[in-house]
């Protein structure tokens, strides 16, 4: 399994940062861009934010997940992930 996003899924969790986090286009976000220190966010962007990647990417984080959401990079990792554990556990055909 590719342990990475494709160009335009990158593009799309960068459109969804900013979206969630409520952030404007000035604000520069970077692989290692700590989301959690980004101007006005709090706990309840965050949770909006991972609900918003679960249904924008289809995948399954849980809320043991919250905690681990710091860099974009981080982020993508737990998609990726999340999508490992659903490709070992789905039933062959």
């Amino acid at each position: 399994m590719n342990a990475r996003l494709t160009s335009e899924e990158r593009q799309w969790l960068h459109s969804l940062i900013r979206e969630k986090l409520e952030l404007g286009r000035e604000e520069w976000i970077e692989d290692t861009t700590d989301v959690r220190e980004l101007p006005g966010i709090d706990s309840m962007k965050i949770l909006r934010l991972v609900a918003g990647i679960e249904l924008g990417f289809h995948v399954d984080l849980g809320f043991e997940a919250i905690p681990e959401v710091q860099t974009v990079q981080d982020i993508e990792r737990l998609i990726c992930q999340a999508r490992e554990r659903y490709a070992v556990n789905a039933p062959s055909d």
